[in-house]
């Protein structure tokens, strides 16, 4: 009865080993992903697009920051404080170009704007809410895989996001 236990255990800790490894193998992809598309996701100046991969925005140009709660090297924005918050993103593209920008929240898809191939000559989206965050909760945007967005001198891509009320 022991020993059939002892192999029990020494499968089960072969597994996680096994488990283990393949996490470790998944992070650095994702860092090696997250690097071969950090040139094309600095917000902009021109097409960005299509990314090969569900991509984190970086916004470069800055309107306001108060309290550096938007990390510009990330495109991450972190409560400082648990509350309410109000957050909108807009965005302008040709119709030729296909695109589905999303706003997440700690991983999860909060809120949506897209648009598909259209005979139009340009489209805009945009999409706004309402998100009751706790200190340290992430909210950024993501442009989906194959997808694009336009952002230049009289054309504005952008994303915004204020605390209403502090809890």
């Amino acid at each position: 009865m022991a020993s059939e236990l002892q192999k029990i255990v020494d499968a089960t800790e072969k597994k996680l080993k096994a488990l283990e490894t393949r996490i470790a193998n998944s992070k650095v992809q994702i860092v090696k992903l997250q690097k071969e598309n950090q040139g094309e996701t600095s917000v902009f100046n021109g097409y960005i697009g299509p990314v090969n991969a569900d991509t984190t925005l970086i916004y470069k140009k800055i309107y306001s920051n108060v309290g550096d709660a938007y990390n510009k090297s990330t495109g991450i924005f972190t409560a400082p404080v648990r509350g309410v918050y109000y957050f909108s993103f807009f965005y302008h593209c040709s119709v030729k170009n296909p695109t589905w920008l999303a706003l997440y929240r700690n991983g999860k898809k909060e809120a949506i704007t897209k648009h598909h191939k259209t005979e139009c000559y340009t489209e805009n989206g945009g999409n706004g809410l309402t998100l009751l965050l706790e200190k340290g909760d992430q909210v950024y945007m993501v442009l989906q895989k194959e997808t694009w967005i336009w952002d230049g001198d009289d054309f504005v891509t952008v994303f915004c996001g204020f605390l209403l009320n502090a809890m």
